[in-house]
């Protein structure tokens, strides 16, 4: 069982630092809050010395050997270690040695991106070290995390507001805290961020736009993905602009429809809004296999042509639409 990482901090209270930890899951922004905090409580009254080691410029003789390099006046070290699964043979036992009686004086942090690795150096790592728990919170505790990010500005939020980011920008505590950064300073003086605040912000509207559009596809409703096609389309988007989300959409879905109806664990950024990814089994069951792979390679089609002539981009959304949907 992984701490939470809101109690890892905490202990930092009384400057207590310990010279490992391993953080386990893919949200950016808890791993770099995590990484700060640590660096300013161990770095309090000295200069900052930060290394990241990264096995994919990096060979694990090298890795180690860093971790391994003291210097004649003890200074303070703060590694950080990505991928750790990576570092393999001769060199993962090393690691796992120096994780067992680490330096002192240095800190390292161990970051893996995937909270359900159970590879064989993670097995091995957690029964040296608790897992800090990293990974995007659940739904329900998104509401905290977009308070606190508004009271880092000084700045009230309407609860439908709050609501609307969670709906949008709940795939990433990152995603999240970029959107309320850019609402706020488009906001000015103004104390309350409301839901004008979020019709006049045109950032926002085009997202919110796209995402009743996806929507819609995703429904296999016809009529209203034609509707909402030709408002975006000539307000806020072109077929470039489109072609990204649109290709996660059906890939996810085919991704769906070829693991019998279930839903892989995310690995990184996918840019459709959270609640159509987590309805991504149930609209899979609209299309067929064969359909889904169709829609993929007309997008394919499409970028080719965006990119070697010109097009009109209303004709080729809505081509798009009645080939898919029609």
């Amino acid at each position: 069982m992984a701490i939470e990482i809101k109690k890892a901090i905490r202990s930092f209270d009384g400057g207590q630092i310990t010279p490992i930890y391993y953080l386990k899951g893919n949200d950016q922004y808890l791993q770099s809050l995590f990484i700060e905090k640590v660096s300013s409580t161990f770095f309090v009254n000295g200069p900052v010395d930060k290394t990241f080691l990264l096995p994919i410029e990096m060979s694990g003789k090298e890795i180690v050997d860093r971790l391994l390099s003291t210097d004649l006046f003890s200074s303070r070290k703060l590694f950080i270690l990505r991928d750790p699964q990576r570092v393999r043979g001769k060199y993962g036992k090393d690691l796992l040695a120096y994780c067992r009686t680490p330096n002192q004086n240095h800190i390292l942090i161990i970051v893996n991106n995937d909270l359900l690795d159970s590879s064989v150096f993670s097995k091995s790592i957690e029964k040296l070290i608790e897992p800090i728990n990293v990974q995007t919170p659940f739904e329900r505790d998104l509401k905290s995390w977009v308070l606190y990010f508004f009271n880092e500005r000084k700045k009230s939020v309407h609860p439908r507001v709050v609501d609307m980011l969670i709906e949008m920008t709940g795939d990433s505590l990152h995603h999240m805290q970029n959107e309320i950064e850019k609402l706020c300073l488009w906001s000015g003086e103004r104390s309350t961020i409301n839901d004008d605040d979020l019709d006049q912000f045109s950032g926002w509207r085009r997202n919110s736009q796209r995402w009743e559009f996806i929507s819609a596809l995703a429904n296999g409703n016809l009529d209203k993905s034609v509707s909402i096609g030709k408002t975006i389309i000539t307000e806020n988007e072109t077929m470039i602009s489109l072609i990204y989300p649109l290709t996660a959409l059906y890939q996810e879905m085919l991704y769906a429809k070829m693991n019998s109806g279930t839903f892989p664990h995310y690995k990184g950024y996918i840019p459709i809004s959270r609640s159509i990814r987590q309805r991504i089994p149930e609209f899979a069951k609209k299309f067929s296999r064969k359909k889904l792979e169709f829609a993929l390679k007309q997008l394919k089609r499409i970028e080719k042509r965006q990119k070697t002539i010109s097009c009109d981009d209303e004709s080729e959304l809505i081509q798009f639409i009645y080939n898919v949907l029609g």
